[in-house]
């Protein structure tokens, strides 16, 4: 049985479907496999940008009833908040000093803000650790990420590799990445990377007719209504595979090669079909909406759980660093 450790930041109010295919159904389908499957709320992460207390208490919010609403019913995992794990930063603290100050200036975190000619704030230096001990404190072995996040991993081994070499100890395990490839061929709704400014991905809880609207922006081809598409080379269709089923999707590809059949048509069974696909949990979502006592008891019974782990891997740290005196025996 493998440890696998996910979770979306609040930094925006949503979740949208790439970090649904990317973060939490390699997950939901590896529970199948009888795995030890954990989703965080990495609300720490978040105060690299966001610092007012107003957005972050409502991004928390939905996210935590966005997490609720998508899981398996009978799903044994185990969601937690970042913030409420007590000794977390005290593991924080301690990886620093085996972490070489230019491990971090390679951190993509760190050179982004430094491309953006913004002040670099020590949370986005130094988020590549607070990373790192979310993932080593609890001894997960697998992160599923996008390929551009392959660095966090590594620099996660790399301080992990460092602590257990500098102490001459095993404590922490190397963990690895699971990197989906075919996730690279989502499409965005206008083929560009991803990027809040270009609004150009699609939340999986937003209204009908907000998600209809989004839908419709969707670049495609120039063909006219009466000629033949090319299903391969459509932003649309590749979405629509996503969702569909097989004999679904070759329904739709006979008619992309037939006459009179517009992208709009497309756009539309687009939507018919993501409806369709996240029905069960929009309704969750909604019945979430005004009371979320359900996912305050699991969250103060799952913080626990996970409070436990990592306090008693702090205190082997603790006595493996000498801040700790070992029991004499």
């Amino acid at each position: 049985m493998k440890k696998i450790l996910t979770g979306i930041k609040p930094t925006w109010n949503g979740m949208h479907m790439w970090n649904y295919f990317g973060a939490l159904k390699p997950l939901f389908d590896m529970d199948d496999w009888k795995n030890d499957v954990t989703v965080f709320l990495p609300d720490f992460h978040s105060l690299t940008s966001i610092h007012n207390w107003e957005v972050l208490r409502n991004n928390r919010e939905r996210l935590l009833k966005e997490f609720f609403a998508l899981m398996p019913e009978k799903s044994d995992i185990t969601v937690f908040e970042q913030s409420k794990i007590n000794n977390l930063n005290n593991i924080v603290w301690i990886l620093n000093s085996v972490t070489p100050y230019s491990m971090m200036l390679r951190a993509h975190s760190f050179k982004d803000s430094q491309n953006k000619n913004s002040e670099i704030n020590m949370a986005v230096f130094n988020y590549p650790i607070l990373m790192t001990a979310d993932i080593i404190s609890y001894d997960f072995d697998i992160v599923p990420v996008w390929k551009d996040q392959k660095q966090h991993l590594e620099f996660a081994r790399d301080i992990a590799r460092n602590f257990n070499k500098t102490y001459n100890c095993d404590i922490f395990k190397l963990p690895e990445a699971k990197i989906n490839e075919d996730l690279l061929l989502i499409p965005w709704t206008d083929w560009r990377k991803m990027s809040k400014s270009y609004d150009n991905f699609i939340w999986i809880f937003d209204s009908e007719k907000i998600m209809k609207k989004k839908i419709m922006t969707i670049v495609t081809g120039s063909e006219t209504l009466e000629e033949p598409k090319n299903p391969d080379n459509c932003n649309i269709f590749a979405l629509i595979k996503l969702f569909a089923s097989e004999s679904k999707q070759e329904e739709i590809k006979q008619k992309y090669l037939a006459w009179n059949y517009g992208y709009w048509h497309a756009k539309l069974e687009l939507l018919e079909i993501v409806l369709d696909y996240f029905k069960e949990a929009r309704e969750k979502y909604n019945s979430f909406e005004n009371n979320m006592d359900y996912i305050y008891e699991k969250l103060e019974e799952w913080n626990a759980k996970m409070n436990k782990i990592c306090d008693e891997k702090y205190e082997k740290i603790l006595r493996i660093t000498g801040l700790k005196q070992k029991t004499r025996g």
